[in-house]
């Protein structure tokens, strides 16, 4: 799809079973970003695929207080999130959300959040990456 900094080796099940598989598993922020834009742009996926994913990503039920979490009620936010859980040390790897948020004039921006290696509670580094989302938010609407 010429997006560089991805990286994929292990699947959920066999990074669930040895921590450090997780960390063979990456990608940036930015190509996340570029993921989206592709996606956004219908780039990448037919109309029947886009449209499937499309709900899928506006009908997940995680991750509700991560990029949705201060937007306004009622806002479009096609995400995926994605928790890596923490080590019996209490750091958390991989707190993310990546998306793309309607505006109200209908335009659309995608944005990638990861937090990494958080010593942070879940609900801290989700009150993060929902301040970073209305932070954008109140950006772009201005």
């Amino acid at each position: 799809l010429g997006i560089k900094d991805v990286s994929i080796k292990y699947t959920e099940k066999q990074m669930h079973s040895i921590w450090n598989y997780q960390f063979k598993n990456w990608t940036t922020p930015l190509a996340a970003t570029e993921l989206l834009k592709k996606f956004n742009n219908r780039e990448i996926l037919s109309q029947t695929s886009y449209d499937f994913l499309w709900k899928i990503l506006t009908e997940t039920s995680t991750g509700a207080k991560r990029l949705k979490g201060t937007l306004p009620i009622g806002t479009v936010v096609a995400h995926k999130t994605g928790t890596s859980g923490a080590d019996n040390k209490g750091l958390s790897a991989a707190t993310n959300d990546i998306g793309i948020i309607v505006m109200p004039n209908g335009k659309r921006f995608a944005i990638s959040v990861f937090i990494t290696n958080s010593r942070e509670s879940e609900a801290t580094n989700d009150e993060i990456i929902a301040d970073i989302a209305k932070a954008a938010w109140d950006y772009y609407v201005k």
